[in-house]
């Protein structure tokens, strides 16, 4: 196999590859905690360094993605607390909503939509989709 070849599957083990994890350093884990396989051991006994190259350019772009998501998330907090500050104890998000200016309320709608789809993600992959 020529080392310009870059095999999808080889990059998302790599990319999946749990390096925190210490409890015994003879096996690989995956982020979710499982073992990797003897198949998925012996796929990474043979990962080519073009392939170590896209694992570590994809891990980028997702810590890249985290932080932008994690801004954002952060953003949609500090928009609502601006007006929550200026409702009574007890209101809820609609309040705020119903309060907002026009500029704050096209912020909201662009926010919400990126936040809410990020927690419907990860609740379906922490509890599985029914």
């Amino acid at each position: 196999m020529p080392s310009s070849t870059v095999r999808p599957e080889v990059v998302l083990l790599i990319t999946d590859l749990d390096f925190d994890r210490h409890d015994d350093p003879s096996r690989c884990y995956h982020r979710d905690g499982r073992p990797f396989t003897a198949a998925e051991h012996d796929l990474l006994s043979i990962m080519t360094p073009a392939e170590i190259a896209a694992a570590k350019a994809q891990i980028q772009l997702e810590d890249e993605w985290e932080r932008e998501l994690d801004a954002m998330k952060d953003a949609f907090v500090e928009l609502l607390m601006k007006y929550f500050a200026q409702l009574p104890k007890g209101s809820v998000v609609s309040d705020a909503v119903a309060i907002m200016t026009a500029e704050d309320h096209a912020e909201y709608e662009r926010l919400v939509k990126i936040v809410a789809a990020q927690d419907t993600l990860e609740h379906s992959a922490e509890h599985g989709e029914n």
